[in-house]
């Protein structure tokens, strides 16, 4: 089939090379004379000050991770285990698990139950 006034297809001579393409693209956001690779090379700089922005987001999360330190202790009184969450920067105990004032109240418990059980034997 032949059409008037348009040249038969040559492969590789160029003839029908993609275009650089310009020009409003509708919803995509490019403006007119921008080409493909400006609206790409301007997506990509977005995408890595994104990135950036949630590095840097994951950063400050770790930080305020490393300003604590875990200590354990035995209590003496019940010979128990407890934790103590210790701010390293005020050098101050942010929270225990279980708390101190649980575990003196567990080891006065024993010590009752032993008198108890000390003046009925």
């Amino acid at each position: 089939m032949k059409i008037n006034n348009l040249p038969p297809f040559q492969p590789n001579s160029g003839q029908y090379a993609p275009q650089k393409e310009t020009g409003i693209d509708s919803g995509r956001g490019r403006m007119r004379g921008e080409t493909v690779e400006e609206v790409q090379k301007a997506a990509n700089r977005d995408l890595e000050r994104r990135v950036q922005e949630e590095v840097d987001d994951f950063y400050e999360t770790v930080e305020s991770f490393m300003v604590r330190d875990l200590k354990f202790q035995l209590h003496r009184d019940s010979d128990r285990l407890f934790v103590q969450v210790i701010d390293v920067v005020q050098n101050e105990v942010v929270s225990e698990m279980p708390p101190e004032e649980f575990l003196d109240m567990v080891a006065k418990i024993q010590d009752m139950v032993g008198i108890i059980l000390d003046e009925l034997v």
